[in-house]
């Protein structure tokens, strides 16, 4: 195919504007959610569509920027202390369809909204029923997967918020086929609605980094091989394959260590 008529079938592409919604955004990183979002910004612009993101605003952060094409509006809390998290993330609900609102009065109606995970999802419902425009949800991660299962009220109230977003979506994106099965199995979704999309890498990210071996040598002498995990240990994560695979690997490669490395757990 000519460059020229690659080119042109790339002209045909449908602009879209999307409104993003997320609880986290850089420089705010609470967990994956803030990098997914980002790079997939970032992504779609390059395609050629408009997004918005619509997010919190932590610290000094500005209430608005224009990264590169990518428009960001951070909303604060309200001025009062809410009595637990449910009630922190509904306050922040009503401040991101404010925010919304406004943008939409000034610029027009969205294309599609894309709620990430259920920390947005009744912002993105208000939206969708007032203005008619579909939601796109993708759920980083389940209530259930968390905690290896609902065991309080608190949790069988976010699993049944996690419920309500992915029916409320028109389609839904997972990062693996673990996920589809999980959201197929908790909520009943149908199959051919839940779209499995992996987490991209970007390479160019870890070019030209040198290798620090006085670190690395608290882990393993420099001729050994070091396979690092890097994730909550629970069951959605996939680690105990990869334990399960290491008396093979060792086989093969018996200079090799398993290193694992996980975040301390904070509140969500």
């Amino acid at each position: 195919m000519s460059k020229t008529k690659e080119n042109s079938q790339r002209k045909e592409v449908i602009s879209m504007k999307i409104l993003m919604l997320t609880w986290e955004y850089p420089p705010r990183v609470v967990g994956g959610i803030s990098r997914v979002v980002y790079d997939l910004s970032k992504t779609l612009i390059k395609d050629g569509h408009q997004v918005t993101v619509v997010t919190y605003k932590e610290g000094d952060a500005p209430d608005f920027e224009d990264d590169k094409g990518v428009k960001i509006y951070r909303v604060g809390n309200y001025m009062i202390n809410p009595n637990n998290f449910i009630d922190w993330v509904m306050q922040l609900n009503f401040n991101l369809v404010a925010k919304a609102n406004e943008i939409i009065a000034k610029e027009g109606k969205f294309d599609v909204i894309h709620a990430h995970d259920w920390l947005v999802a009744y912002a993105a419902k208000t939206l969708k029923n007032s203005y008619n425009i579909p939601i796109v949800a993708t759920i980083h991660a389940t209530e259930a997967g968390r905690n290896s299962g609902i065991h309080d009220e608190t949790q069988r109230y976010i699993n049944d918020t996690e419920w309500m977003l992915t029916y409320e979506a028109s389609e839904v994106i997972v990062n693996s086929n673990y996920m589809k099965n999980e959201l197929q199995r908790l909520f009943g979704l149908p199959y051919e609605k839940i779209n499995v999309i992996p987490n991209g890498v970007n390479m160019k990210l870890f070019n030209g980094i040198e290798r620090d071996y006085n670190f690395r040598r608290k882990y393993a002498m420099d001729n050994e091989k070091i396979i690092l995990f890097m994730g909550r240990l629970v069951y959605e994560k996939g680690i105990q394959h990869l334990i399960s695979a290491m008396p093979k690997i060792l086989n093969g490669y018996n200079d090799t260590k398993l290193v694992i490395c996980r975040k301390r757990r904070n509140d969500r």
